[in-house]
């Protein structure tokens, strides 16, 4: 098995149990690229932070502890295939918390600011 099936493997064993299931992880060099489905949709679609914060910690626990970061750009989708939206993490936030720079709570903040729902398309479309 490869380090990158590995590495995928071990994304999607740690995160099926939070109900989160991994579609694809591609190791991108400079970061990773996401797609997962999630059980955890709340109100009409919207994607759970504490959810984003799970992938992200399991990407930071795959890691040693001075890994430096690298940009995760993750891809939302329901069980039906719909997409729900797209969110990421910049590699200079994940150092900028490793190193005590940033908090926890500016470090979500900033995530969370990045989600970006799928706009549902007007009535009668």
């Amino acid at each position: 098995m490869s380090d990158e099936h590995d590495f995928e493997f071990r994304v999607e064993s740690r995160l099926t149990s939070h109900g989160v299931y991994v579609d694809e992880v591609v190791d991108e060099g400079d970061g990773y690229s996401l797609t997962y489905e999630s059980v955890n949709v709340e109100n009409q679609g919207m994607i759970p932070h504490r959810e984003v914060g799970r992938v992200i910690n399991v990407f930071r626990d795959l890691h040693d502890d001075d890994w430096s970061g690298a940009r995760i750009e993750a891809e939302v989708m329901d069980f039906d295939g719909n997409e729900l939206g797209t969110w990421h993490v910049e590699a200079e936030w994940i150092d900028r918390l490793h190193n005590g720079d940033l908090s926890e709570i500016e470090f979500s903040q900033k995530v969370i600011e990045t989600i970006e729902p799928v706009e549902e398309p007007p009535e009668g479309e």
